[in-house]
């Protein structure tokens, strides 16, 4: 949900707001405590979950803000909620799909090479598909 909500004012603004992040940090460490007593969750897992978001924050220092801060700090505050395998799945999802996006606006001429795009909504949408790939669909598969 809180992905959802950060969406629109990426779409909007190209911002990601620091209440976003540290909301969406504070449900992902609460849900990945609770994952972690449960038994449904190594710490070893948790701790590289936090690679992905460290990696992005990285690139956007090497790019120089070609991913965005944001980008890189969402990733990383979402990493313990949805753990490696759904975190790297979302990921992977949100690549893909931004890409297209990317090359339709580039086949349309609606946008450059260098148009910055939203990543945040496709972000989201992969979290949805990991999530329910994760937890079979609620049950139809």
């Amino acid at each position: 949900m809180i992905l959802a909500i950060a969406s629109i004012g990426d779409i909007r603004k190209n911002e990601i707001f620091l209440w976003e992040i540290l909301a969406c940090a504070l449900l992902s460490v609460a849900a990945g405590v609770m994952a972690l007593y449960g038994g449904n969750l190594q710490l070893g897992e948790a701790m590289l979950s936090l690679m992905p978001g460290a990696a992005m924050i990285l690139l956007s220092i090497i790019t120089r803000e070609g991913i965005g801060y944001g980008d890189g700090l969402i990733v990383l505050a979402a990493g313990p909620g949805l753990g490696l395998n759904d975190l790297v799945l979302a990921l992977m999802t949100a690549m893909v799909l931004n890409g297209f996006f990317c090359g339709i606006l580039l086949v349309l001429k609606r946008a450059k090479r260098k148009t910055r795009v939203a990543f945040v909504p496709f972000l989201a949408i992969g979290t949805l598909l990991a999530t329910a790939v994760s937890y079979g669909f609620g049950g139809w598969l």
